[in-house]
């Protein structure tokens, strides 16, 4: 349960804006009163403020505080210090999830359950705390599964909607438990729909796409639905950026991420089934190319003009016999050159290989662009490719294959 990463001069929370974590300390309590499924609607509200009431009491009470416990052995500490283990207390930490449906699956992030060694749920109508466990987990996405036996009368499951139809601009409602406060309501508007700045997931770019969104999202909402105004999650509340990793009064800026549940619908049935899912494993799931790449951007500027190659795209570095690349015709580099990366490791590139510089009209900058093309596309659609070769720019189709 790590609580935050940078990123260029930011802390992204992974909200991590999830897990509000505190040594050996309890958490208050709060209620709301149970809503009535047919209550009128208050007289003077205006109709943009009666949509999102009406949604809070109709979807609200399936919402949920998750509680975890986590063993010390599974907390990390400073080299030197993990003779101390033993003797710490327990690790407990707080998030969100939402209920899918009335056998008791509960999507939330994997951050906020990860190490946990005890999970539990609380409904915010209900003060008893349920037990629940970890079905599955998807940690390259930040996703987890979980299960919990309670009366079906206190699983009020969420509405999954459509993730691909959102418009910048819309209305977007954020629920959740920020600071262990439980049940929060805000709102706000659908900033933006970006490539992933590298706020959800591993740096595997199998998260490609994020929603952004300005309604206030707080450590503790991690896991908590983000709903549009029919009421209808269109993603998971799991990352913010601030100014500072300072708690208090410098927390949340406005920038809000969200995991888009088209992705998290792609693997709901591999949860169930009980499987944790790796990179590999979902890469390997996934049409692809056929082809090793890695982008310009890692090249020394004295390498590029060296061998005269263009100033950003995906440079090919190896193509798999049998592959939708290699039936197009994609060729891999005959020479080869080292560069020295930041953390100080040699990496072999080629020099002379194809370059991608385009996907679907898309200009390529980074692998997890592509991706993001190739993800969407349907089955046996082909993407185009505008492809730099020894000087000159040619265009190729290739239908992307889930390849094993």
């Amino acid at each position: 349960m790590n609580l935050g990463r940078s990123f260029v001069g930011f802390l992204v929370l992974s909200l991590m804006a999830g897990a509000v974590l505190w040594w050996g300390l309890g958490n208050g309590q709060t209620q709301r009163p149970q809503a009535s499924q047919a209550a009128p609607a208050e007289a003077g509200l205006l109709e943009y403020e009666r949509n999102t009431v009406e949604i809070v009491e109709r979807y609200g009470d399936g919402v949920v505080y998750v509680g975890v416990v986590a063993r010390p052995q599974n907390v990390q500490l400073p080299p030197g210090f993990e003779f101390f283990a033993p003797f710490l207390p327990p690790q407990e930490g707080t998030g969100s999830g939402f209920v899918i449906d009335k056998e008791g699956y509960i999507l939330t992030n994997y951050h906020v359950v990860e190490g946990a060694s005890r999970i539990t749920v609380k409904f915010h109508n209900d003060p008893k705390e349920y037990t629940a466990r970890l079905v599955g987990a998807a940690p390259p996405l930040d996703l987890a599964l979980l299960r919990v036996d309670a009366p079906r009368e206190k699983l009020v499951p969420l509405v999954l909607g459509d993730s691909d139809r959102i418009r910048v601009g819309q209305k977007a409602i954020a629920m959740g438990n920020p600071f262990g406060l439980e049940f929060t309501v805000t709102q706000g508007i659908v900033s933006a729909i970006r490539e992933n700045p590298g706020a959800i997931g591993d740096d595997s770019g199998l998260v490609p796409q994020v929603i952004q969104t300005d309604a206030a999202i707080n450590p503790g909402n991690s896991g908590g639905p983000l709903l549009n105004s029919r009421g209808e999650v269109i993603g998971i509340n799991t990352a913010i950026f601030t100014p500072t990793g300072q708690m208090g009064a410098a927390q949340f800026a406005g920038v809000g991420f969200a995991l888009p549940i088209n992705l998290v619908k792609q693997y709901l049935p591999e949860l169930r089934a009980g499987k944790t899912l790796t990179a590999e494993a979902i890469i390997r799931s996934r049409p692809r190319l056929g082809v090793a790449l890695i982008p310009l951007s890692v090249y020394p500027e004295r390498l590029r003009q060296q061998y005269n190659l263009p100033a950003s795209g995906l440079m090919v570095q190896e193509v798999e016999r049998n592959s939708p690349a290699e039936r197009a015709g994609l060729r891999p580099p005959t020479r080869f050159a080292y560069v020295q990366l930041a953390s100080g490791e040699t990496l072999q590139v080629g020099v002379d290989g194809d370059v991608l510089l385009k996907a679907d009209g898309v200009a390529l900058t980074s692998i997890a662009q592509l991706r993001q093309v190739l993800y969407a596309k349907k089955p046996n659609e082909a993407v185009v490719l505008e492809v730099w070769r020894q000087g000159r720019t040619l265009t190729l189709k290739v239908v992307p294959q889930v390849l094993r």
